[in-house]
């Protein structure tokens, strides 16, 4: 490796191996053997270095050194730290040319690198005789490509992840259809729901290279990858060769993918694309880039090291500790007769360094960069082992996994084959899901009492950390495990859903997950929740948690049994704060001393309404406004719920929380209720300074999530939606073939465009379809709610103003009557014209000021206004605005349009 990749300043790789470096090796003393890049494997392997006759000297290869421990009868099958046998490897770049794996036979060997030296093992080869090609790109010629000996998916140009040629370059291209009827009863799916879709008229085409082009479909918490079967551009559909896990569309009607691997879409700076048939490999240099200069490297290898155990046969690989190594350049493939689809990745993916059967083996002051797949991965019967100080960054799926992805019956039968009580410490992991979006940073399946400490996990598109694997209350395996002091930020960004910083499932008996901070958890659609128990967690102590903006909750249960929320900050919330789905008979969770604070939404949302939970000595405030307990005030909440008897409204006095300093001043009243403090400052990566300091020196792009925003106004012309497409700032149901809800150019109020709502027989329920706004919290002033509406023959249109309590309170509520009158609750109140645009507008006052009724203005057009004032609200206690929703409740094809849906506070 040339020198100024390691001293260079600017590029990452550089930074982080010199920080490692300096704290990787110690001192080596009783050393066995050495390795190193200007060795011979014909030699002793007895000396650091060559002898001045050039007849001795260290080992060329590490496989040669392992071989040379195995042969001499030395290894350490009790692996005392103090008697093992060593292989020192010196600094520079060592080339793998096959997958280095460690048996039982090579247990009890340490392999550090030099005293002060990074050495690189590099599962890539270097592309040279690069040339100026047409236009921006150069090319290099790679024979092993072309004679069909070698085809990679990654490359990287002076240390940086290059991208597959793909279109749209940024962003996605939106699915047209299905290519059957789509049903959302499971029991009806059918394999044709997802082989393929129907795409928008020009997005695919029969690229000459078509098999190797492949499509990228992300659903709700997963990211399906597949190869193309065939296009048909005549009748616009795509089939896959694999499926998807889930329907094409079930998520969302225009679905989300991109295509990548074809030459049509070489066209930015970064991209890259290699000719099977060929084997030329073309790229785009960045801005800087020298292709004559510039180290172009492609991995050869997916699996870089393999601690290959037998468990099932009682065969394991003890004690063998990797000590500041460096593995680089893994590569990943999926084959064409393998599906590509599940939550986490874990289902089809292996990783850069990977075992089974290890026991108390160390990874320690290692790096892992550049993998195709997971970054580690300890799997089948793997107890006992550590991966502490390493740095796992820039992965084509998730950082660290531990145990396995089995359910039920299929548990590990046995201690030989259970995965246990493995450490995750002091790792800075980060910069996943380049490939495979659903990647996790440290993901635990089926595996109980691990322990997972003061990691620094940030930058994946899913969860920061996963632990659990069994759905529901069904038999469960990981239990005990406990996640502490950990910093998880920057997770989701907007890309897939139903996520959080941290996420579990199933029993989590004895599990904590205390003093971690999570920040700044972004979701595409529903979820971007901190803490988020899903599918029966039980068990788990949720304590001393700092959790601040996130999109949907700091604090999220689907479902599960008797957990502990305490002693946490919960902060700043896009939407709800608090949420719990399921109702069961039992107690869900016991949530006591906590501190909520929100700036906009509701404290709680989902549903409350059972009673089972326990809620108490918590402290809640939510700023500029009163905080809302599904609907309720905080009375009604202590008096009709019987929760928080002894908890309080009030400011907690936090030092600096528009700087999210959530430290408490002396005089908060967190105090009085038993609140602990909690110091943040010993939270993510310990020790040396400069390592602790790492993540800060790593260049992250600037991000501003709108959603944390407040929202003071609502407006919706459907202007800039393209015709044919839903509306995108609200959500839809029934909105599939029979019904349809589009935007639509045959008619507008104003503009060119509106909303077209298409009612059908046949839909699931009576006020399908419809659609409605939420991502808003009016709690105060006076507000105005306007629309425009036409109403065509026999249509059935609803309106209603809403508050997100359980049961809900309906405010304004307004509907038209197949005679076409306008109705008020149950008042008439005038006819409304067949055919014709009526502008429609609601006035009232919110929080504090309601007062059971509001003013209406209905106005056809070209004729005069007609003012109601008074109109009572449809529950008397109605006082937010949090939802606003529009419904259908004809049974027969009808039509109504929709047009300049707008809340604002009156002027």
């Amino acid at each position: 490796m040339k020198t100024i990749l390691w001293k260079s300043v600017g590029v990452v790789c550089v930074l982080i191996m010199s920080v490692v470096a300096a704290q990787a090796a110690p001192a080596v003393s009783g050393a066995s053997l050495y390795v190193a890049t200007d060795g011979n494997d014909q030699w002793s392997g007895k000396l650091a270095a060559p002898n001045k006759e050039k007849s001795d000297g260290p080992f060329a290869t590490i496989t040669r050194a392992r071989d040379a421990v195995r042969g001499s009868g030395i290894q350490n099958p009790k692996f005392k730290i103090q008697n093992s046998p060593t292989v020192v490897v010196r600094g520079g770049v060592h080339r793998l040319a096959e997958t280095l794996t460690f048996g039982p036979e090579d247990s009890g060997v340490v392999y550090t690198a030099a005293p002060g030296e990074r050495p690189v093992f590099s599962g890539g080869r270097v592309i040279t005789g690069w040339k100026k090609g047409e236009g921006k790109l150069w090319t290099a010629q790679v024979p092993e490509v072309a004679a069909g000996k070698w085809y990679f998916h990654q490359l990287f140009v002076n240390g940086q992840r290059a991208t597959r040629a793909r279109t749209p370059n940024e962003g996605y291209l939106r699915t047209e259809g299905t290519l059957v009827p789509l049903v959302r009863d499971r029991k009806k799916w059918t394999p044709e729901m997802k082989i393929g879709f129907k795409f928008k008229e020009g997005d695919l085409k029969c690229w000459s290279n078509l098999d190797d082009v492949n499509i990228v479909a992300f659903h709700a918490w997963t990211a399906s990858w597949h190869h193309i079967a065939e296009v048909n551009e005549q009748a616009r559909t795509v089939r896959f060769v694999q499926p998807s896990g889930w329907p094409m569309s079930h998520w969302e009607k225009e679905q989300r993918y991109y295509v990548e691997n074809l030459r049509e879409a070489l066209d930015s700076p970064g991209e890259w694309y290699l000719d099977r048939k060929t084997g030329v490999l073309s790229y785009w240099p960045r801005p800087g880039e020298d292709m004559r200069k510039a180290e172009v490297v492609a991995p050869a290898l997916m699996t870089l090291v393999r601690f290959a155990g037998d468990p099932d046969n009682g065969k394991f690989v003890r004690g063998v500790r990797l000590v500041g190594l460096s593995f680089q350049h893994g590569d990943w493939e999926i084959p064409r007769d393998k599906p590509a689809d599940g939550q986490a990745a874990v289902t089809f993916l292996d990783a850069a360094i990977s075992a089974n059967g290890a026991l108390d083996c160390v990874l320690q002051c290692c790096e892992v960069a550049h993998a195709g797949q997971y970054g580690v991965n300890f799997a089948r019967g793997c107890r006992g082992n550590r991966i502490e100080q390493c740095h796992i960054h820039d992965l084509g799926g998730g950082g660290v996994r531990l145990g396995e992805y089995v359910r039920g019956n299929d548990l590990p039968a046995g201690d030989a084959v259970r995965t246990r009580g493995n450490i995750v410490h002091n790792c800075f992991i980060h910069d996943g899901g380049h490939v495979f979006h659903a990647g996790i940073g440290v993901w635990v399946g089926q595996s109980a009492n691990n322990i997972i400490s003061h990691n620094e996990i940030c930058d994946f598109y899913y969860s920061g950390m996963s632990i659990g694997w069994t759905w529901g209350y069904g038999p469960h395996e990981g239990f005990g495990n406990v996640a502490e002091f950990n910093h998880i930020h920057h997770i989701g960004k907007g890309v897939l859903s139903d996520m959080g910083g941290i996420y579990t499932l199933g029993n989590q008996a004895g599990g904590a997950l205390r003093n971690n901070l999570i920040h700044d958890v972004l979701s595409y659609s529903y979820g971007g929740w901190g803490l988020y128990t899903d599918e029966g967690s039980t068990g788990l102590l949720m304590e001393n948690n700092v959790v601040y903006l996130v999109k949907d909750g700091g604090f999220h249960q689907h479902y599960g049994r008797e957990n502990i929320v305490r002693n946490n900050i919960l902060a700043k919330s896009a939407e709800r704060l608090i949420a719990r789905s399921r109702q069961e008979e039992h107690c869900s969770f016991t949530f006591e001393q906590n501190i909520v604070y929100q700036e906009r939404g509701p404290l709680l949302g989902g549903n409350w309404s059972n009673k089972n939970y326990r809620m108490d000595r918590n402290i809640y405030w939510r700023a500029g406004g009163e905080p809302t307990f599904v609907g309720a005030t905080f009375a009604e909440w202590q008096q009709e719920m019987g929760q928080d008897k002894n908890s309080v409204v009030a400011d907690p006095k936090f030092v600096n929380v528009a700087r999210n300093d959530y430290r408490l001043k002396p005089d908060s009243p967190a105090f009085k209720l038993g609140f602990k403090p909690i110091d943040i400052s010993t939270v993510g990566l310990v020790g040396d300074k400069n390592w602790v300091a790492l993540p800060k020196k790593i260049k992250r792009l600037p991000t501003v999530f709108e959603v944390w925003k407040e929202v003071t106004s609502i407006e919706d012309g459907f202007e800039k939606t393209p015709v044919g497409s839903r509306p995108e700032n609200c959500t839809l149901s029934g909105a599939d073939s029979p019904g349809q809800i589009a935007v639509t150019s045959e008619t507008s109020a104003s503009g060119r465009r509106s909303l077209k709502i298409v009612d059908a027989p046949g839909l699931a329920q009576a006020w399908q379809p419809h659609f409605y706004y939420s991502k808003f919290n009016f709690v105060r002033g006076t507000l105005v709610v306007s629309f425009d509406l036409r109403v065509e023959k026999g249509a059935l249109p609803t309106i209603e103003c809403r508050d997100a309590s359980s049961p809900y309170r309906v405010g304004p509520s307004l509907r038209v009557t197949a005679a076409g009158e306008l109705l008020a609750g149950k008042q008439a109140l005038m006819a409304v014209p067949s055919g014709q645009w009526v502008h429609i507008e609601a006035k009232f006052a919110a929080g504090r000021d309601a007062n059971g009724s509001y003013d209406l203005t209905v106005k056809p057009r070209g004729s005069e206004a007609k003012k109601f004032a008074g109109l009572p609200f449809g529950h008397k206690d109605f006082q937010r605005l949090q939802w606003l929703g529009f419904m259908s409740g004809a049974t027969e094809k009808t039509v109504f349009y929709v047009d300049n849906v707008k809340i604002a506070r009156a002027k």
